[in-house]
């Protein structure tokens, strides 16, 4: 079967979280403060990616 939009939502919203949990793990092994920065500053903005595929997912729901 084929997938339609909202299963590739779906898809792209769990690679998100899997590549959010990647940088935590980044986080935890960071040895210079200017590296730990640059993970921090992508994973805040990973985050935001994350809530507006969050959100479209359940926009495609409703409709």
């Amino acid at each position: 079967m084929e997938k339609n939009a909202r299963g590739y939502v779906q898809d792209t919203c769990r690679d998100l979280k899997a590549a959010e949990a990647s940088l935590q793990q980044a986080l935890q092994t960071v040895e210079k403060e200017h590296n730990k920065q640059r993970i921090e500053e992508s994973l805040s903005q990973l985050q935001a990616v994350q809530a507006y595929c969050s959100e479209t997912e359940s926009k495609l729901e409703e409709h």
